[in-house]
């Protein structure tokens, strides 16, 4: 008797621990309903944050490479991880994938995710150069460590939720898919590794064109062929869709002469501002400068993080967001740059040193950015961004940025906004008081970022 309970115990405790090892090695996934609806974030936020560094030591990655990266690698992990969003559907035909690998199920989806996005960081910036603010160049072997580190924390920390052959099977599927999404990518002849030559050609000028406003910066114009990379959205009836009301106009009851003038007025103001409001304004949302913070692209997804932390979003809703929002802020500068050297204006310090103040000087930032001004890339990215973020949290959220708070080289306090809105009106608005921009570049680029993000919420996501 005593011998049959010792038996009788031994296989319950047998059973017991083989079906904790099957609990372990599998996702279940009951009645249908999608594992990374049940799934933390956490993912997204460490390679969001990996990404964010590399961009603001990456030179000649922005503006238009950055956000570039980011969509294939938002779109690379959601069709890896369509197994797990049962709700949504591929976007392979739509967009012309060749060769995608076939939709799996029942795996890790984090690894998935962590798979992919190690795989084509990597891949993106391979041939990038690093700079420090001063522009001394940086040690590349640091960046390429800070991705490999974080790709290994995360799978050791996923064999402890996990089996390891379950977490060695969502790693493959998430580099496979990685692997073809970076084959796509490469047949984007113009985008692919753009910052190698991104001064591919001069810009021709006439009269009140565009011209270089700093040969110590750019004797030509920065990405000017921008406007030929890939879109996953936007048609050529979108990119032509902006029209310009620049007119080359000394006259003092012009348009082109008041908009120069409030730039002219807000810049003093800034610089007379004792860091006050309208310097913190100008200093917060300058995202330019290789080396001092991520770009003006970069900043949505810094934006994106701090949403997606915030309101506790499941594994799916992130995974979604961040495919759009990739997808976004790459049409955005397609659409911007297409039609900058399109139109071809000048900025506003050529105007006003040739019309009426020949001594003015950008403050605080100390250059223009060597592109036309019309329309604003920071209007665009930014407009682009909210209008995907307004679909996840609504067009009334409030909010508070913290990407700068500790900051002490330039005025990083956080600032808070009424809505999303409010906050690219003011991430558009900010370019004035800094000098670099037209009224009417703010308002070009409120078309464009909200035109791509419409055309991208319209694609295909769901069954």
């Amino acid at each position: 008797m005593k011998v049959s309970l010792r038996l009788l115990f031994l296989g319950m405790v047998f059973i017991l621990g083989a079906t904790m090892s099957c609990n372990k090695s599998e996702t279940p996934a009951e009645n249908g309903v999608s594992l990374m609806k049940s799934q933390p974030n956490d993912v997204y936020h460490e390679w969001v944050n990996v990404f964010l560094d590399l961009d603001r030591y990456a030179a000649f990655f922005r503006p238009g490479p950055a956000p570039r990266a980011m969509a294939y690698m938002g779109l690379s992990a959601y069709e890896a991880c369509l197994g797990g969003m049962p709700e949504y559907q591929t976007l392979q035909y739509r967009l012309g994938i060749p060769d995608m690998p076939a939709v799996q199920k029942d795996l890790y989806w984090p690894e998935v995710i962590n798979a992919s996005y190690s795989y084509l960081m990597s891949k993106f910036f391979e041939t990038v150069t690093f700079k420090d603010k001063a522009g001394n160049v940086l040690n590349k072997e640091n960046f390429f460590n800070e991705v490999t580190t974080k790709e290994n924390e995360l799978k050791a920390k996923f064999k402890n939720e996990v089996s390891e052959s379950l977490v060695n099977k969502s790693e493959a599927h998430g580099k496979e898919v990685a692997a073809a999404i970076w084959r796509y990518s490469i047949t984007d002849v113009v985008g692919h590794n753009a910052h190698l030559n991104p001064f591919p050609v001069p810009v021709n000028s006439k009269g009140c064109d565009w011209v270089p406003t700093d040969p110590s910066v750019a004797t030509r114009g920065l990405y000017s062929q921008w406007g030929q990379v890939r879109r996953f959205a936007l048609s050529q009836d979108d990119l032509d869709a902006l029209v310009s009301p620049f007119e080359c106009d000394a006259d003092t009851n012009s348009v082109i002469f008041a908009q120069a003038y409030e730039m002219y007025v807000l810049a003093n103001i800034a610089r007379k501002d004792n860091r006050g409001e309208m310097e913190h304004i100008s200093e917060f949302w300058s995202d330019d400068r290789v080396g001092w913070t991520f770009s003006p692209p970069g900043r949505m997804f810094a934006i994106a993080d701090q949403i997606v932390e915030k309101e506790n979003f499941n594994l799916e809703t992130s995974c979604v967001l961040y495919a759009q929002l990739g997808l976004a802020e790459n049409e955005a500068a397609v659409n911007a740059w297409y039609n900058k050297y399109k139109f071809n204006v000048e900025r506003p310090i050529t105007y006003i040193n040739r019309v009426f103040d020949p001594n003015f000087k950008i403050p605080w930032l100390g250059f223009t950015p060597p592109f036309p001004a019309y329309p604003s890339g920071h209007s665009t990215f930014a407009f682009a961004g909210v209008g995907i973020l307004e679909a996840f949290v609504g067009g009334s959220y409030p909010f508070t940025d913290y990407c700068h708070q500790k900051r002490t080289d330039f005025l990083g306090a956080p600032r808070s906004y009424n809505s999303l809105r409010d906050l690219a009106n003011e991430s558009a608005f900010s370019r004035l008081p800094l000098g670099v921009h037209y009224r009417m570049d703010y308002d070009g680029g409120n078309y464009c970022g909200t035109l791509s993000a419409h055309r991208v919420l319209g694609l295909p996501w769901k069954r």
